[in-house]
């Protein structure tokens, strides 16, 4: 078995082709986009190359390609004790520990020589919204766009290689047909009868006045996070543009208090559900037919991305107001099903939200895994956020 640097453009060609030899048989696996994953290790598209690097390898035997990976680092991504911590991602393996071991160990090697001691994975060079996680339950589910798919057995070539889970990641699922928990009702009732709280869809494109809106609540929400950066009003604004063609302004909401934004909602028509139909290339003939499955299918699920609430309003009923009002939008435009991006074990706050207060059901589950460098080095899991 041979170890190969990528660096041409047969290697990337090998790099995406691995997916398709492995995944053939699994009705469930959804292709990532080659175009997103290739914007990973585009500087000019991927703003962690300005604080970090990466590389990626492929993995061949008998001249015939049986593995991938991609090892990484960033300045932005450091640990509790202040140790940058690399990462790798893209993983893809037959179901070998040899050969599983030999992309881990050289990864290992590749942060070692940049003095790195920690490794997680699988995860992203990049934000977490996407590639981030090693699904280890729902293999049987629909996925959303951006959410990693995985064989089942890579489960153990992680852990018997000497990863263990960091913090497990709970996809969450909610059926608009089902009725949320009774003390939901009472406590969207209290909010509703708030004269000065009203909630509002997006009207416009006008991603300037949104992403304000979105940056106030979002700071102030997040603010208490361990890892947390203030986001900036551009930031958000790049984020609403970059979503502009996949958008539903009526999946889009903001809570006001007056006419200050208290609270938000971000969900899109998970794409998943038409770009199944291009096999990972949006080419310009995947783009027609992403456009075309698009246009004459209806998109019944909803991917959440985020929501969040101002402090001084969290634990008044809020949250429940805010998803009783848009559950009852939804179904107007026919949309029956709505899955949450992932949240942390580490975030009990936030899954007593989903479970106690949205009555919403573990839908997936993921895990990211973490690799000390130093075998006598005492393993911590995530802290729990407070």
């Amino acid at each position: 078995m041979n170890v190969i640097k990528v660096r041409n453009k047969f290697e990337i060609s090998e790099f995406h082709l691995i997916p398709e030899q492995l995944y053939k048989n699994e009705k469930n696996w959804i292709p990532h986009i080659k175009q997103d994953v290739e914007g990973v290790f585009n500087p000019k598209k991927n703003p962690f190359h300005k604080n970090g690097e990466i590389e990626r390898f492929i993995l061949r035997e008998n001249n015939k390609t049986i593995g991938r990976i991609a090892v990484f680092y960033s300045n932005r991504k450091k640990s509790k004790d202040d140790k940058i911590t690399g990462g790798v991602g893209f993983f893809e393996c037959v179901n070998n520990q040899k050969a599983a071991n030999l992309l881990f160990e050289t990864c290992v090697n590749w942060l070692k020589n940049r003095n790195i001691e920690i490794m997680d994975g699988p995860i992203n060079f990049g934000e977490k919204d996407r590639f981030w996680g090693l699904l280890v339950e729902g293999f049987n589910k629909h996925t959303v766009y951006g959410q990693n798919y995985h064989l089942d057995y890579y489960k153990n070539l992680f852990e018997k290689f000497g990863f263990k889970g960091y913090y497990n990641q709970h996809v969450y699922c909610k059926d608009l047909l089902d009725p949320f928990p009774e003390k939901f009702y009472e406590r969207a009732a209290r909010i509703k009868a708030r004269e000065k709280i009203y909630f509002q869809h997006m009207q416009s494109y006008d991603f300037k006045k949104y992403a304000s809106y979105f940056v106030d609540v979002y700071n102030a929400a997040w603010a208490t996070h361990h890892t947390f950066k203030p986001m900036q009003t551009e930031q958000a604004e790049k984020m609403f543009k970059k979503m502009k063609s996949v958008i539903d302004k009526k999946l889009i909401w903001f809570g006001f208090y007056d006419k200050t934004p208290i609270c938000f909602f971000i969900g899109i028509p998970d794409p998943n559900q038409h770009l199944k139909v291009v096999n990972g290339d949006l080419n310009t003939l995947g783009k027609l037919k992403f456009i075309l499955h698009k246009t004459f299918i209806n998109s019944e699920i909803v991917s959440a991305m985020v929501f969040g609430i101002i402090p001084k309003f969290q634990k008044l009923g809020l949250e429940s107001a805010l998803a009783n009002h848009i559950s009852e939008e939804l179904q107007k435009h026919k949309y029956k099903t709505v899955i949450q991006s992932w949240i942390g074990d580490f975030n009990p706050k936030m899954i007593k939200v989903c479970e106690s207060f949205l009555g919403s059901n573990i839908y997936q589950k993921l895990t990211t895994y973490r690799y000390l460098f130093d075998k006598k080095a005492e393993f911590k899991p995530h802290p729990i956020i407070k």
